[in-house]
């Protein structure tokens, strides 16, 4: 017998704007562990009528076929809070989100409080402590905690204290150069992005969104909730919400998917919704947007990739005017993302690339830059470009798969030029001079 929670408002908004009412809840375990409010409970709540140091863990399952039903996640429960009753959950994607239509970057097997769910960590901030930045910064965090990239996830108040030395928000919340900094005391690298400062127009800032949430990596957009659909407000208030994750129509993205820390997980914003909503006044011109984004990157990452791009770009149309691609490149499409050099290689096989990498020293990542023809299949590109990430050599490389032709360039500042065929494996020819 399925177990009532629609005492919950927070939770019952999830179960039925999220969910469509397709989970239902087949468990409860009493005292459970909940780190976030472990913290929160030592610094204010132990105090409070009917506070308790645990967590009520309410257990979920989804409907299957056939009649069956499968395991879907967990939702922790505080005990009494100011804001939402909802803390860490792991609750796996709504049916609806998955391939073709849906892709889902950052979604990875998570082994918390001794359950294993395949989702994207969620967490509802509790307003003495943190507001929505601090929770897009743990979500983001817990994400690079299970790809390895940090060792330990500080709470939401930890957060908050890393931030200003104290515990308490008093609601105010923090800028994206906080934040940044903030990310980077965690022991990532972290690229605070604005369409302004770096010139940036919109299919640049999307294309940019696209590479990282590729690579797996969550990035942190400031929205206008008076323009995000699901908060159902004419209330101007600036936000902050994570990309997870895209969708796609006819091989091309054609929105993102969201982790609304205040709101709902998993929602999904067309490229329309999102740029529509994707801003904050610019003071200094009213009649202008500022669009945001954050991510946090490996630590050895220095290069972001709209500077990346540049590089590919020049490269493209250098090659074009060398007439190793044909073709109009305008209506070129790109998979951009970011890659361990060993992972490239064992992907593609190629021999010029082992090769130029090992002369390059073997980058411990690399930007690459997939290129097709405008319907082609996404497995099977035309090309690609490959940057050093860790901008600590001047490694570029571009392959044309359909000439077997390989150009890049190394510290030297010299251009070479390969031949990925049998007859032409040892032949080298310098072909320009930078």
């Amino acid at each position: 017998m399925p177990i009532d929670v629609s005492k919950y408002h927070y939770l019952n908004c999830v179960l039925i704007e999220a969910y469509k009412r397709g989970l239902f809840c087949k468990g409860v375990i009493n005292g459970a562990c909940d780190c976030n409010w472990i913290k929160e409970y030592e610094l204010f709540y132990n105090k409070q009528p009917n506070s308790k140091p645990h967590v009520q863990r309410l257990l979920f399952n989804i409907s299957g076929k056939k009649g069956k039903t499968a395991k879907a996640g967990f939702v922790n429960i505080r005990p009494v809070t100011d804001g939402s009753e909802v803390t860490e959950t792991y609750l796996i994607p709504p049916k609806d989100l998955s391939p073709p239509r849906a892709y889902i970057k950052c979604l990875d097997t998570h082994d918390i409080y001794g359950e294993k769910i395949v989702c994207v960590p969620f967490v509802m901030p509790e307003s003495i402590f943190g507001m929505c930045i601090h929770a897009s910064i743990w979500i983001c965090l817990k994400i690079l905690e299970s790809r390895g990239m940090i060792d330990e996830v500080p709470t939401i108040p930890e957060i908050q204290i890393l931030a200003t030395g104290r515990p308490y928000t008093d609601k105010q919340g923090l800028v994206f150069v906080q934040a940044s900094r903030l990310l980077r005391m965690c022991r990532t690298n972290a690229f605070y992005i604005n369409n302004r400062e770096d010139v940036l127009n919109d299919n640049a800032m999307i294309l940019q969104l696209y590479a990282y949430i590729e690579s797996g990596l969550p990035v942190i957009l400031g929205v206008d909730t008076a323009d995000v659909k699901w908060w159902k407000t004419t209330k101007h208030t600036y936000h902050s919400i994570v990309a997870i994750g895209h969708t796609m129509k006819d091989n091309k993205v054609d929105g993102f998917i969201m982790h609304d820390e205040s709101s709902l997980p998993y929602q999904v914003m067309t490229k329309r919704q999102l740029l529509s909503a994707w801003h904050k006044k610019n003071q200094k011109l009213p009649e202008s947007f500022i669009r945001e984004s954050l991510v946090a990157v490996p630590p050895e990452v220095s290069l972001p990739f709209h500077e990346a791009y540049h590089g590919f770009d020049k490269m493209l149309r250098t090659l074009r005017a060398m007439g190793v691609i044909d073709g109009d490149i305008d209506a070129l499409q790109f998979r951009p993302m970011l890659k361990e050099p060993n992972i490239l290689y064992f992907e593609t096989r190629n021999t010029c690339l082992f090769r130029a990498l090992r002369e390059a020293g073997f980058p411990k990542y690399v930007w690459v830059m997939y290129f097709y023809n405008e319907g082609d299949d996404l497995n099977k590109a035309k090309g690609f470009f490959v940057r050093d990430a860790t901008m600590q050599t001047e490694f570029i490389f571009a392959y044309v798969r359909s000439k077997g032709t390989a150009i890049y360039q190394l510290d030297s500042g010299k251009t070479y030029q390969r031949w990925d065929s049998r007859q032409n494996r040892k032949r080298i020819r310098k072909v320009a001079q930078s």
